[in-house]
């Protein structure tokens, strides 16, 4: 049968379909007894929603079903009356002093942001630092310099670079798993004498001779060299530049505080006779 649904109804039913998602379906409930308030569930309700999820029945449900479980086992922690126990007594403490520890470096945080300009301070002097160069490099780390050499004979008669470093070099097993490839990097940040091994070297080239750094001798090939990427676009640096501008001023404040302490040691009581 065709129902003939009339222009008032229609604007009503459209209504219901927009507004009805977006109204809360939330209520104050019980369990074994003690309230669990509509707030509540609103409150981790919009936590979800806020890191991207859509509100929905079953949302509202799973969070009903979240406090439940949670109210739950406080329950039966209390009928079993754990935080009398000292394990959890301790537990508690630390966290406790956790809480209060970050909400002390939160807000002192807080009131004392990093400022833009110094953001912008720090980039212009990270982009100075690194240079308009990057190079791609591999290498070959080994104790002593007659077993550089060797291995530098073997790559100049055609042996398998990539080969070697995996099988002789004695970097990390991140280098040694990439055949000793260090990826696009300033020369500004390697080791001086490292650095100046493959400065006129043209890419696919091998320097003529061993380097030796602090770490030990090396073999040294240039893979690549390009225009700085890095610190190209100061929006995408940012964020990393001001947090690590806030870690050194937190770290200012609590020296600071450190400084400012009257800190004494305890004499030892005398033993009794």
């Amino acid at each position: 049968m065709f129902i003939k649904k009339t222009s008032a109804g229609l604007c009503a039913l459209a209504a219901a379909l927009v507004l009805g998602p977006a109204q809360a379906a939330t209520t104050d409930f019980t369990v074994n007894g003690e309230l669990v308030s509509r707030a509540q569930q609103e409150q981790l309700i919009r936590a979800t929603t806020e890191r991207g999820q859509t509100r929905t029945p079953q949302l509202e449900n799973q969070v009903r079903m979240i406090l439940v479980r949670d109210k739950l086992l406080l329950q039966e922690a209390k009928k079993q009356k754990l935080a009398q126990r000292d394990d959890v007594q301790r537990m508690i403490d630390n966290a406790t002093k956790n809480i209060l520890m970050s909400t002390v470096i939160n807000d002192w945080v807080a009131k004392n942001p990093v400022k833009d300009a110094d953001v912008k301070a720090l980039f212009d002097e990270e982009k100075k630092r690194w240079g308009d160069t990057e190079v791609s490099v591999r290498h070959i780390l080994v104790k002593d310099e007659k077993t550089a050499r060797e291995l530098l004979k073997s790559v100049q008669k055609g042996a398998d670079f990539d080969k070697l470093a995996r099988e002789k070099s004695i970097d990390t097993l991140q280098n040694r798993a990439l055949g000793g490839l260090i990826e696009w990097n300033s020369p500004n940040m390697f080791d001086k004498d490292f650095a100046e091994s493959f400065k006129n070297l043209k890419p696919g080239q091998i320097a003529k001779k061993p380097v030796k750094t602090h770490l030990g001798w090396h073999v040294v090939k240039l893979e690549g060299r390009r225009p700085a990427q890095r610190f190209s676009n100061y929006q995408a640096e940012a964020p990393l530049l001001r947090q690590l501008l806030t870690q050194q001023r937190v770290q200012t404040y609590v020296d600071g505080l450190i400084k400012a302490a009257k800190i004494e040691d305890v004499k030892a009581a005398p033993a009794k006779k």
